[in-house]
């Protein structure tokens, strides 16, 4: 025989192992940023649901010193756009362990509320508590904030990157209201 006339060799080439891998590169890639996008996904909605936790929190409290809810007792604020919010001082009695009248139940829910299921659970965490009267009923409007950068930032986004640089909070809000 011939030797140009033998059948080529058969398998891969180098080129073709290199355009394999570089596919598998890419697809790689891919997957690694689908996981990243759903982990700050994750992060947000879990804040989103400490939340709406928190705001149903004191509306029951709310449901449970009604008089006081809707007389304005629960009427209280400390939403910012910048900054740290401030939690107000614990009010003279604990209702944990001792037996409160309905205004220092309000002053007390309110309190414990703003300090350990806002600003103790979300990232810069504020909140407010309004009520008005609609009809026979209250209107109670329970406003839940916090600075969703953290969660955003997590592997690397662009945008929350460049908030927390230049001082803008990326502020998340969840608002709910009830008829009391």
């Amino acid at each position: 025989m011939n030797a140009t006339s033998r059948t080529r060799q058969a398998g891969f080439t180098l080129i073709e192992l290199l355009v394999s891998v570089l596919i598998l590169a890419f697809g790689l890639l891919g997957i690694g940023g689908m996981m990243g996008l759903t982990l700050r996904s994750n992060s947000s909605s879990y804040l989103k649901q400490l939340s709406v936790q928190s705001a149903y929190n004191i509306i029951d409290r709310m449901r449970a010193n009604s008089q006081m809810a809707i007389s304005g007792s629960y009427n209280v604020t400390n939403l910012v756009t910048s900054g740290a919010p401030t939690v107000p001082a614990a009010p003279s009695t604990n209702c944990a362990t001792a037996t409160c009248t309905p205004t220092q139940l309000a002053a007390y829910d309110t309190w414990y509320w703003l300090a350990n299921d806002v600003a103790a659970q979300l990232p810069n965490g504020c909140a407010s508590i309004t009520t008005a009267a609609s009809g026979s009923n209250t209107l109670v409007t329970v406003t839940v904030q916090w600075d969703d950068s953290p969660a955003q930032s997590q592997l690397g986004s662009a945008a929350a990157a460049s908030a927390a640089v230049s001082g803008h909070a990326n502020l998340s809000r969840f608002v709910t209201q009830t008829l009391l």
